[in-house]
């Protein structure tokens, strides 16, 4: 008992919570972890697996933490998560049947007369659809893990509010990512020049981006809505 009430008043001191009400909060856990015990209960089971997510989202209820916007976290985390999934779909589309690949695959050249051709790899279309599939799927949860990786590791209060939001709006997200970006790229008639390609990057970065900042910042508004009414 002693170690996990030790271990909220760390994460309280380094909330920022005053020492008189963090002694008032230890008094209390003390309190309700030797009840439970009583009942055969281990303070696992009294305040759950997470001691210092317990402690953070206690001290938020008793209104002496403010949730805290941390959008640029929220939404940098959201993209770094995305690359590694994002990165292998589109390598799916545009590296599969590329002439570097079908040199790897099949270097061989196909002579007709005095022409030399050579073949181009040519995957399935239901290949590229499930490789693309399933790095999108990656992108999806490596946004979501990342995100909530960042905020535990900042003690978050409403973490589990705000992964859980996150994880229904990014596929909408997603979409409005894409959709912008096919937009402007119907402004330049679809080129491929480098300039348009990375301005198709950021526009398409900079949506998914900030869809993720903008769920962060309505959780966290309706958070601090509800802690003032609780208060009242």
């Amino acid at each position: 008992m002693t170690q996990v009430v030790d271990e909220c008043r760390r994460t309280w001191r380094r909330l920022g919570v005053p020492r008189d009400v963090a002694e008032e909060m230890a008094a209390d856990l003390e309190a309700d972890i030797a009840a439970g015990a009583a009942e055969g209960y281990s303070p696992a089971a009294v305040i759950g697996a997470d001691t210092s997510a317990f402690a953070a989202a206690w001290a938020t209820e008793r209104g002496v933490v403010r949730p805290r916007l941390r959008l640029a976290l929220t939404a940098t985390a959201a993209l770094l998560g995305a690359i590694p999934g994002a990165g292998f779909a589109l390598f799916v589309v545009y590296g599969l049947s590329s002439d570097g690949m079908a040199e790897i695959f099949d270097g061989d050249v196909i002579r007709v007369g005095e022409n030399a051709y050579e073949p181009s790899l040519s995957p399935p279309v239901w290949l590229v659809l499930t490789l693309s599939a399933l790095g999108a799927v990656f992108a999806y949860a490596g946004a979501v893990g990342a995100v909530a990786a960042a905020l535990h590791l900042r003690l978050d209060s409403v973490v589990g509010r705000t992964v859980h939001r996150l994880a229904v709006a990014l596929p909408v997200a997603t979409v409005a990512s894409i959709g912008a970006t096919i937009l402007y790229s119907s402004t330049t008639n679809f080129s491929t020049d480098f300039n348009v390609v990375v301005t198709d990057v950021v526009v398409a970065t900079t949506v998914f981006a900030a869809s993720a900042a903008l769920v962060r910042f309505d959780t966290v508004r309706r958070e601090r809505a509800r802690l003032i009414v609780q208060r009242a």
